[in-house]
């Protein structure tokens, strides 16, 4: 799991038909610090974030093989700046533009998906807004619940680098073609005769998690409120584990390869092993809330999030290629890195 800058989105692999996307996600009560100077990655974070400059999150649902499809697929981009230095200026609001669509053929998906946590007994979304500030040499991204003042889960960026990009678009960098997948991968989706445009460059950094976060999420159909679609109604994980577990992630949870405890008041179930397959190293929770069961993740401090998924050809594999998850890095765009991938799209 992972989000854009401030948001959690799940980074999912759907059936081995497409690939998804993302750009990035931001608890915890560590206090932040300011530095007397500016260090390497700080610099670079500016040189991204510092308006007028933005930052660029792009979210994707795109095919392996084929022609996207209106409904089913989507390449989208919001960007984000704050207007002042941390340096001198202390904490800064993030501010991020609405999602749009960068594809001619697309549009939005129907439902986009905010970052939720459980938190003091409770189901908290998360705002889309963030205070960044400087601790150490990294960037502190702490994600703000509706309030605009409750931090619900917060990531020390550290080891930037920003990568110019020359020449074709379709011969960009492996780290940066393996972290958009499918649009690389499928020949179809982009223009072979495009080139990046003058400035077109990327920010390369590490995203590593700040106090365990338990989030919340849909067990089917997605929603945006503080009531996700639950795993089971009317009902207790004691009473489904006796029924004989709960099934997911191709798993069937039960006390043999988990535990239920009370955690942040709420009983709460926490499997042994890491959630197969996922980017970021996540383990399942359930939790009982309102009379019902739902379903989440904890992620531990001190975890490296993710990147994404990237397929490699592999002859006679299902679709012709594997999965990899090995990426552990994210990578954000700027508006001339933007502007060309815009242009170099067949879709």
């Amino acid at each position: 799991m992972k989000s854009f800058n401030g948001a959690r989105w799940c980074v999912a692999f759907a059936a081995a038909v497409a690939l998804a996307g993302c750009g990035s996600r931001v608890d915890g009560n560590i206090p932040s610090t300011n530095p007397s100077a500016l260090s390497a990655d700080q610099r670079a974070f500016e040189q991204f974030l510092l308006a007028p400059n933005a930052s660029s999150s792009l979210g994707w649902e795109l095919p392996v093989t084929g022609t996207p499809v209106s409904g089913t697929h989507f390449f989208i981009e919001s960007h984000a700046s704050i207007a002042a230095s941390p340096l001198t200026a202390g904490p800064q609001k993030l501010t991020t533009t609405a999602w749009v669509s960068l594809a001619r053929t697309l549009g939005l998906p129907a439902v986009i998906v905010p970052s939720r946590v459980v938190m003091n007994g409770q189901i908290i979304v998360a705002s889309g807004q963030s205070n960044v500030s400087y601790q150490g040499t990294g960037v502190r991204f702490d994600a703000l619940a509706a309030d605009g003042a409750t931090v619900i889960d917060s990531v020390l960026r550290s080891n930037y680098s920003v990568v110019p990009l020359s020449g074709a678009v379709t011969a960009a960098p492996t780290d940066f073609a393996q972290f958009f997948n499918s649009l690389y991968f499928n020949p179809t989706l982009l223009n072979a005769a495009a080139t990046w445009s003058a400035g077109a460059a990327y920010e390369k950094f590490t995203g590593t998690q700040i106090g365990d976060v338990y989030t919340v999420g849909d067990f089917t159909s997605a929603t945006t409120g503080n009531l996700p679609a639950p795993v089971a109604i009317n009902t207790t994980i004691a009473a489904l584990i006796t029924a004989g577990g709960i099934a997911a992630d191709g798993t069937t949870y039960t006390l043999a390869n988990g535990s239920e405890s009370v955690i942040n008041g709420v009983t709460t179930y926490v499997a042994t092993n890491p959630v197969p397959n996922e980017t970021t190293t996540g383990f399942r929770t359930f939790y009982e809330l309102n009379g019902n069961v739902y379903v989440g993740a904890l992620i531990r401090s001190g975890t490296v999030e993710g990147g994404n998924p990237f397929p490699v050809a592999t002859p006679g594999a299902p679709g012709g290629f594997t999965n990899m998850f090995t990426q552990q890095f994210q990578i954000r765009l700027n508006a001339a890195a933007v502007a060309s991938l815009k242009a170099a799209l067949t879709f």
